[in-house]
Parts: structure tokens; C-alpha cells; sequence
């Protein structure tokens, strides 16, 4: 009975050791305002929909790779087995649950889109979509809707005069970095 009892736990532990953590993923995060998030350190090709842990957080950087140290860009590797098309990422709406944001910063991440409920984030201040694959023109209606926002970075993405327009028009105070000045 006891060496059943002692297998049977170490079952349990071994299950438990092995379990997926992905629910787990930011959780060390949890409790912070100031959040920068490295896709790589996580292996991550993409956002998570585990980024709606980060409730507490005012400020998010999203960022592919680490900035710290030199590199090269494109690494290397890439020489040797060229990239025919970047990966294009969109965002899980789960990003849309961090009603606190003030700061978000998703540039270079080559989103092709926005989530559809992307203007619930109300309290954002300053937005950087910079360097992206976005066409400003499908996400208007959704950056217009959020009415603090103060400063959006755009260069990089595809935009023309008439998005920036409809931009100011419903936000008459906003900063458009990139706004083909």
C-alpha cells in the first residue's frame, strides 16, 4: 500500500512538473506597471493571448528582440536563407483587456491588423504602431474611437493624407508621428 501511495505521488509530481505553464507565461509580470516584453526571450513567434495577465500594467512595450548589445540586421543566418516575406502577426483581442494601459508600444512587430475591439483601451496616452504592416486606413475607425490619445507613431506602415485627416478630425489634439509631415 505505501509503495502505491509513494507512486502515486510522484505521478502526481511528475504530471505536475510537466504540465503546460503557457497560463503561467507572464506571471512574474503580473504585479508590474512598467512592462517590456521580449518575444524571443519568451521563443515566441507572436503575442500570446497569456498578455491579458498584464492587468496592472500602464506601460507595455511589445518588442520581437532584445535591444540590448550590438546586432546586425538582418542577422547573418538571413544571408544564407533569404526571407522571402516577413512573418505578419496580428494581436489576440485578448490585449484589449489591459484597460489600464496608458503607453503601448507594438512597433516592428509586423502586424497586418489590429484586434476589432482594440478601441476598448480608452486610457491610452501614447501609442507606437510604428514600423508595422498596418493599412492605417482599415484601423481608423478603431484609433479614432480612443479619445485620450495624445501621440500616435505611424511611420512605417501604409497611410495616406485622407487617414491622417480622419485621424485629426476625430482628435483634433493628436500628435501623428509619421503622418507624412
Amino acid at each position: 500500500m505505501m509503495i502505491r501511495t509513494l507512486v502515486a505521488i510522484t505521478l502526481v509530481t511528475l504530471i505536475a512538473g510537466c504540465s503546460d505553464n503557457s497560463g503561467n507565461l507572464f506571471h512574474d509580470l503580473t504585479e508590474k506597471e512598467n512592462v517590456v516584453i521580449y518575444l524571443s526571450k519568451y521563443k515566441l513567434d507572436s503575442v500570446p493571448p497569456d498578455i491579458s495577465v498584464l492587468r496592472r500594467a500602464k506601460r507595455l512595450s511589445i518588442l520581437h528582440d532584445s535591444t540590448e548589445g550590438w546586432a546586425i540586421y538582418p542577422p547573418l543566418s538571413a544571408i544564407e536563407y533569404p526571407i522571402v516575406a516577413p512573418v505578419f502577426r496580428k494581436l489576440p483581442h485578448d490585449i484589449t483587456e489591459l484597460t489600464n494601459l496608458e503607453v503601448l508600444n507594438i512597433a516592428a512587430l509586423n502586424l497586418i491588423e489590429l484586434p476589432p475591439n482594440f478601441d476598448q483601451l480608452q486610457n491610452l496616452d501614447s501609442l507606437d504602431l510604428s514600423m508595422n504592416k498596418l493599412t492605417i486606413s482599415n484601423e481608423v475607425e478603431k484609433l479614432s474611437k480612443i479619445k485620450n490619445l495624445k501621440y500616435l507613431a505611424l511611420e512605417g506602415n501604409k497611410l495616406d493624407t485622407a487617414d491622417i485627416e480622419d485621424l485629426k478630425k476625430s482628435n483634433p489634439n493628436l500628435v501623428i508621428i509619421g503622418g507624412l509631415e
